[in-house]
């Protein structure tokens, strides 16, 4: 403590062994003195002036409070043995040092208000004081609380009397039990059970009691919570960009380990001590569910945080280790790494925390695993364009009341009533391997979610039932149909090669794709109100638009090859229904009145006025990419496309947009066959004609509709018809391959593929697609019947 003597603060009582009391106990008891204090002086004002007495002579003693942070609170927190406390304590002491700053804040408002002439006040300075660089604490800057709003008489006055409120709980529970729930290092902090297991009845009244002035205090903090934590991930961040270069602590902070800077295209998957409950049950989800909530555009990394308390459950230890070798097949083109948070050489790498804290803030994609508190702070303040999911089970804290009033909509919560999940006790000496496999690697029950899922991973398998099955009525008459025309079957090779090739999912093998047939796309349409099959794009949706007429059965041609005139072909269905397929040309997608050429060359139909034509609701399938090399136009053009398509407004379409494929290097060779997974894809990717570009086109679609749909505003919704994962492990089939006998107009189209041919499954996965739609729609019927 310091009083103000002679123009300066002078100290005269250091606290001594009474510092060991926590930050906001201290700045409580100032808070409340100063608040008696001003109660007093104004009683004694209304006195003084009732009475007609004397005014003050203008003697005034100061008091500044200078409070420190607890050291413990910027390592988290130390365990009984002195060492560094886990991650889990993270969350609890970063609400300390910020309910301090309130605190702090809330002194300052009250001081500022005193009437003039008062013979006493009280300044207050508090510090985290946080320099442990291994966590995220450091990071953060001295000032946490904004004043923005400082001047609003309301606000002001709402921040003292929350202030007082937490005050006068808070004090008189510490005093008896030495300890503040309010401010409570319990990981459970709001979950309404004290974790002392002494606490008499009486301490859980207090508790009780004090539930609602804590979960304001909560609310009012998270704003300072986001700005302040993001900004301390930022500032990590850049640090190991080297980008500042003038903070002392750089250098050595840099040497205590191979850093990789965080990446805003990953994802983050926390599996902590949460993970295990109190009673020692392990609680585990399947794979899919996490496939499901990460873009297929993630390209970086993902990484699997694994805490002590998993990663020392033998169970929980292996899922996590499954999971990684999942999720490295399911994205293949990111790099997938399981983190032991603070631990030793045994895991593929060990992380500070405040490593930790900035990866799970600056990630696109941070999911939760039942609802820890630790993981949900960073969630809630998570912004923009970025997605979090928390697992709720059901029981535990709810911390959906809890970050209500401030998540954003991005904040997806999932009670784990709605999905799969499997238990096991501390006390079982043995787990079924196999059990245990067979449950992670489930596919969805539902098979209504699927789609994300259906042709990720898998194989091309040689199936002759179904390359019986495969082949078209008659051949093509045009370009795609040629080398069909030339085969010659013999009894050794009743069909071509290429149409022999059945697609299988390996990984997710509950979700197989459907082949399609009339009767089949009659009924989905028919039941999910379609009428019209329309196909825009370039070249290549013509192809898909050729594969799809022929698939329903048409004996006859539609359109010309790869001719420039639109085309609409009907079809009869089982009980007088019809439907149409129709296809026009377009390569960029553009809006146009008349036929012409598109600005950077191509063909460019008016596709949107033969679209809006007809008022029949219709499945749109899109695309647009192959001639398109350059990555910004292409983005223009696809956010283009989406402007046209909320320009026409029909909200009774169903929008898919098909990813670009590429095509193949020497297509052309002997010994050409399906390649077994997508790395051998990835050694002989090819540059030639920006091929290698398309994936990007890709990526940009993926994120752009995530963000598109994740914030609806009453705009239709479009899926993507992602045939890349498929297609790019199909060299063989091509327009210039073997199987044309040479006879090919072209020798060096690997591109476009023969008809039938790999480009058929392009067909199927769009109606086993459609039936997940078909079945989601029949759930929430049957849903909302059961509601009413």
């Amino acid at each position: 403590y310091a009083d103000w003597q002679d123009g300066g603060f002078v100290i005269v009582h250091d606290e001594g062994d009474d510092q060991r009391h926590p930050s906001y106990v201290k700045l409580c008891q100032s808070f409340q003195d100063e608040l008696a204090r001003q109660h007093r002086e104004q009683k004694s004002s209304k006195s003084e002036h009732h009475q007609g007495g004397p005014s003050r002579n203008g003697e005034t003693t100061s008091e500044l409070v200078i409070v420190e942070e607890d050291p413990k609170l910027c390592r988290n927190r130390n365990d009984a043995d002195g060492s560094k406390g886990g991650p889990m304590w993270t969350y609890a002491s970063l609400l300390s040092i910020f309910g301090s700053s309130f605190l702090s804040y809330a002194h300052l408002l009250l001081t500022s208000r005193a009437p003039t002439g008062s013979s006493a006040s009280s300044v207050v300075h508090y510090s985290h004081g946080c320099d442990d660089l291994d966590f995220i604490q450091a990071f953060l800057p001295p000032n946490l609380i904004s004043s923005e709003a400082k001047g609003d008489a309301a606000y002001e006055e709402d921040v003292i009397g929350l202030a007082s409120d937490v005050c006068a709980l808070c004090l008189p529970e510490y005093d008896a039990t030495g300890e503040c729930v309010l401010f409570s290092f319990s990981p459970s902090f709001f979950d309404g059970v004290d974790p002392r297991d002494d606490e008499s009845l009486e301490q859980q009244t207090t508790k009780s009691s004090s539930q609602e002035p804590r979960r304001k205090l909560i609310t009012w903090l998270l704003p300072h919570l986001r700005s302040n934590l993001k900004l301390a991930s930022e500032l990590f961040r850049e640090s190991l960009r080297n980008e500042i270069d003038t903070l002392w602590w750089q250098e050595s902070f840099l040497e205590k380990r191979d850093f990789h800077v965080p990446n805003e295209d990953g994802a983050v998957i926390f599996l902590s001590e949460d993970s295990v409950n109190n009673d020692g049950e392990t609680f585990l989800v399947p794979f899919y569910v996490f496939a499901e909530r990460i873009a297929r555009s993630t390209t970086t990394n993902i990484e699997i945080f694994v805490m002590d308390g998993c990663y020392k459950n033998d169970i929980c230890r292996s899922y996590s280790s499954f999971l990684r070798d999942y999720l490295w097949q399911m994205f293949p083109r990111a790099t997938t790494t399981s983190i032991w948070v603070r631990s030793s050489e045994e895991s593929d790498a060990t992380i500070t925390l405040a490593e930790m804290y900035a990866r799970m803030l600056l990630c696109s994609h941070l999911i939760c695993v039942t609802g820890d508190m630790e993981c949900a702070l960073a969630a809630s303040i998570k912004q923009g364009g970025y997605s979090s999911v928390l697992f709720r089970k059901s029981g535990r804290v709810n911390i959906e009341q809890v970050f209500q009033p401030n998540y954003s909509k991005y904040l997806l919560f999932i009670p784990t009533e709605h999905i799969p999940t499997l238990s096991f006790h501390k006390t079982q000496k043995k787990v079924r391997i196999a059990d245990f496999i067979k449950f992670a690697h489930q596919s969805p029950p539902d098979i209504s979610e699927c789609s994300y899922l259906r042709g990720r991973v898998g194989k091309w398998v040689q199936d002759m039932r179904y390359a019986e099955a495969a082949q078209y009525k008659t051949p093509i008459s045009y370009y795609a149909g040629k080398a069909d025309r030339q085969f010659v079957p013999t009894n050794d090779q009743p069909y071509r090669l290429p149409t022999t090739y059945k697609w299988v999912d390996t990984l997710n093998p509950g979700c197989q794709t459907e082949l399609v047939s009339l009767e089949g796309m009659c009924a989905v349409l028919q039941h999910l109100g379609l009428g019209r099959i329309f196909f825009a794009g370039d070249s290549l949706t013509w192809n898909h638009a050729q594969s799809m007429h022929k698939l329903l059965g048409a004996s006859d041609d539609a359109g010309d090859g790869i001719s420039l005139e639109s085309w609409v072909v009907p079809f009869n269905c089982k009980d007088g229904y019809t439907i149409q397929v129709q296809a026009a040309r377009n390569d960029e997608l553009s809006d146009v009145d008349e036929e012409t050429k598109c600005d950077h060359g191509g063909v460019c139909m008016p596709w949107v006025r033969e679209y809006v034509s007809n008022p029949v609701p219709t499945l749109l399938v899109a695309n647009t990419g192959a001639h398109i090399h350059d990555i910004e136009r292409f983005r223009v053009t696809f956010d283009s496309f989406l402007e046209t398509i909320d320009k026409v407004g029909r909200p009774d379409d169903i929008v898919y947009f098909r990813t670009s494929v590429p095509g193949h290097r020497d297509c052309m060779k002997e010994g050409i066959a399906p390649f077994n997974n997508f790395r051998e894809y990835q050694a002989r990717e090819t540059k030639k004609w920006n091929w290698n570009m398309f994936v990007m086109h890709n990526d940009y679609v993926d994120r752009t509709l995530n963000n598109r749909n994740a914030l609806g505003n009453g705009r239709i919704h479009i899926r993507v018809l992602d045939v890349y994962p498929i297609t790019v492990l199909r060299p063989d089939g091509h327009a210039s391959s073997l199987d044309c006998q040479n006879q090919c107009d072209r020798q060096d189209d690997c591109l476009h593929y023969s008809l039938p041919g790999p480009a058929d499954w392009w067909s199927h996965l769009l109606y086993s697609n459609l039936l997940d739609v078909l079945r989601s729609k029949r759930k929430r019927e049957e849903d909302g019947t059961k509601n009413e």
